[in-house]
């Protein structure tokens, strides 16, 4: 069985991560991602807790519960367990709107240092389905435990969302949304788990993360279903031909699959997804009323201080309207 453990081995499996695509992101909290926030009722939090052990669990409840102090300070509630001074991220979840919003830093005085910011694509919105009608069964169902039990593994079967969270090895936190038909995360056994690696904003943070890091944490959603599936153990990346062809979709195959063996299950209601309401369509926003991606990502190349010719070229290249075709083009031709 092929097992990546270094990134130079990674990189020649899945590419290189393109030099405009690593400057999308900022260092701070630009009035995008304020708009943003401002219409975001929840999200993915990743975090370590007071164990030592990666967490991932989904937060907020209403619209602005995360509040930018400063442009590097973001005032949220934080979960009990969490450890302060270790790394966190933060994905913002605006229901209705394909793209999400990262932003990763480090837990600080009931709130979130923030070093990066950046918009990820709306591929895994999309190929999943997030916002569209559902019809969750056995939604009062809960299960915790070390193994996936029949409950865990029927949400499993009908969730086609997923967020990944992670550290590298000098703790910096990522969390990365994945997106497919129902069974994003497929269950291989009780005690394991595996999520496909799918085009998207080419950035690889969750693999990168895992060859210096094995912990990861995973928050499975299932539109319509108020539960959420924490799943946390530790992974590798598999380039197993037999694994990675059985979780072909769209006639591609992954170059690569995430494979979690399992530490602990929690299948529970929780909290920011009942209150937040985020699968009535009554309270999904109109995207006509956020900035448009394209212009973001514009924004934000312009705003990146990466030093440099090549970058340099990059800023001085960026065009709003291209950017924007291409982007509907890729969304149209590359789920």
């Amino acid at each position: 069985m092929g097992i990546i453990r270094a990134v130079p081995d990674l990189e020649r499996v899945v590419g290189e991560r393109p030099l405009p695509v690593m400057m999308k992101s900022i260092d701070h909290l630009d009035p995008h991602c304020r708009t943003l926030l401002g219409r975001c009722p929840a999200a993915v939090l990743g975090y370590v807790d007071t164990e030592g052990r990666q967490r991932a669990e989904m937060v907020g409840g209403t619209p602005g519960f995360a509040k930018a102090e400063t442009e590097r300070r973001l005032r949220l509630s934080i979960p009990a367990d969490a450890a302060d001074g270790n790394g966190a991220a933060l994905l913002v979840l605006v229901p209705g709107w394909r793209e999400t919003l990262r932003i990763n830093g480090t837990i600080s005085e009931g709130g979130l240092r923030v070093e990066e910011a950046f918009l990820h694509c709306g591929k895994a919105a999309i190929r999943s389905n997030l916002w569209g009608p559902s019809a969750p069964e056995d939604a009062d169902v809960v299960e915790e435990g070390s193994v996936l039990g029949p409950a865990a593994a029927a949400f499993l079967a009908a969730a086609p969302f997923a967020v990944i969270t992670s550290r590298d090895g000098a703790g910096r936190a990522d969390a990365s949304p994945k997106g497919d038909p129902p069974g994003v995360v497929r269950m291989l056994g009780p005690t394991t788990v595996v999520l496909a690696d799918r085009p998207g904003n080419r950035r690889t943070d969750t693999f990168h993360n895992v060859a210096e890091r094995p912990d990861v944490a995973v928050v499975v959603i299932a539109p319509g279903d108020t539960r959420t599936l924490e799943i946390t153990g530790k992974a590798v990346i598999s380039t197993e031909l037999e694994l990675r062809e059985s979780m072909t979709e769209r006639n591609r195959t992954p170059k690569a699959v995430l494979k979690v063996e399992i530490e602990t299950v929690r299948l529970a209601p929780n909290a920011a997804v009942c209150e937040a309401g985020l699968w009535d369509p009554a309270r999904h926003v109109d995207p006509a009323d956020l900035p448009r991606s394209s212009t973001i990502w514009t924004d934000h190349l312009k705003l990146n201080e990466t030093a440099g010719t090549d970058a340099k070229l990059v800023r001085d290249g960026v065009n709003e309207r291209l950017l924007r075709d291409g982007l509907e083009q890729d969304y149209r031709q590359n789920l």
